[in-house]
């Protein structure tokens, strides 16, 4: 649900919260304030960028664009707005990256406060169609009636499942997330023999989209189950390939369009249109995220945490691919306590009420 201008403000407070804790975190005891210089704002630009440095400095201030120029939206003043909000964006990212020149273990970068501004700024022009994005979210909510159930674990699946989204920016399935290498191979070369198959990636693959199916599958009213799949399926593949274009180079997208990522997700939806695997869909799901677990722990030698940072877009999205399994396994239980309570014969005292 989109912010309305009044309330823009506080979301708004919180994001700055979250930037400046992202921001400013640090394990290390901080440098002597005779250390500190503002000099790294005329140096060049780094000789190497990555693509992920540049998607999670821009996909980080988008947000606070939006909001700020929100906030100062009036009628017939959204340049001015925009403008302001740009301009925001700037303090806020040199304040925030001069600081960081005081952490013994981050650096201040001139390219981030670029990189940062372009972020506010693209934020701050989506305001220009905030009612459009209003209105697209009111009839996505009409959807949602439309095709998932109407209880509380329901809305709670949908999240998991823009959660689900979100990790894809890790660029390996869940199964993956900590043991298995990225699979790249430019798209042009094709497979020269079946030993080239890369078997791991392949299971990785179908576990991870199986599992999400059957539990996507668990949300939704009767008589929904195949177009949803197929929505599903095409949305997920969408989601791999453009996170694998955001942060790798164009020849190096062959993971997600190889052979073995194609042949994965057409196993995993004639799986899912198994007449018993889509009748028993609870306790598929919940034995594909179990399996998922149990080739974590066997595999990574962990269950809960990936190393990885938090702050940067990959991090981040490992650390919901890690945590998804658990909180999609917390929603499989809270839908199968609303089954058994909605079963359960009336009490006696009820009975004779």
């Amino acid at each position: 649900m989109l912010p309305s201008p009044p309330r823009a403000s506080l979301y708004l407070a919180l994001y700055t919260l979250l930037i400046a804790f992202g921001s400013l975190y640090s394990a290390e005891l901080p440098h002597d304030l005779g250390e500190w210089s503002l000099a790294y704002l005329f140096e060049p630009l780094p000789p190497y960028i990555t693509r992920t440095d540049i998607t999670t400095n821009l996909l980080a201030y988008t947000p606070f664009g939006y909001l700020l120029a929100l906030t100062l939206a009036r009628p017939q003043r959204r340049r001015r707005a925009i403008v302001l909000a740009t301009l925001g964006g700037l303090a806020l990212s040199v304040l925030l990256e001069s600081l960081q020149g005081l952490l013994s273990d981050r650096i201040a970068s001139n390219l981030d406060i670029t990189l940062n501004i372009l972020g506010t700024l693209a934020g701050a022009l989506l305001t220009l169609h905030h009612n459009r994005w209003r209105r697209a979210g009111q009839a996505l909510r009409r959807w949602r009636r439309g095709w998932f159930r109407a209880e509380w674990w329901a809305g709670a699946g949908l999240g998991l499942l823009l959660l689900c989204g979100f990790a894809q920016f890790s660029l390996l399935p869940f199964p993956g997330a900590g043991w298995l290498s990225l699979h790249l191979r430019a798209f042009d070369l094709p497979l020269e023999d079946i030993g080239q198959f890369n078997l791991a990636w392949f299971a990785a693959v179908f576990l991870e989209m199986a599992a999400v199916g059957a539990f996507a599958a668990c949300l939704l009213k009767p008589g929904r189950y195949v177009p949803a799949m197929l929505l599903l399926f095409v949305a997920g593949f969408a989601m791999k390939l453009l996170a694998a274009t955001l942060l790798l180079k164009l020849r190096a997208v062959g993971g997600v369009l190889s052979l073995e990522s194609l042949a994965a997700f057409l196993l995993a939806f004639w799986f899912l249109l198994v007449p018993l695997v889509s009748r028993q869909r609870h306790a598929v799901a919940l034995a594909l995220l179990v399996a998922i677990l149990a080739l974590r722990g066997w595999q990574a030698d962990y269950l809960l945490w990936p190393i990885a940072s938090v702050f940067n877009l990959v991090g981040l999205a490992k650390a919901a691919a890690s945590f998804w399994p658990y909180l999609a396994i917390a929603v499989l239980a809270a839908v199968w306590l609303d089954r058994r309570a909605l079963s359960a014969p009336p009490r006696a005292d009820a009975r004779h009420s």
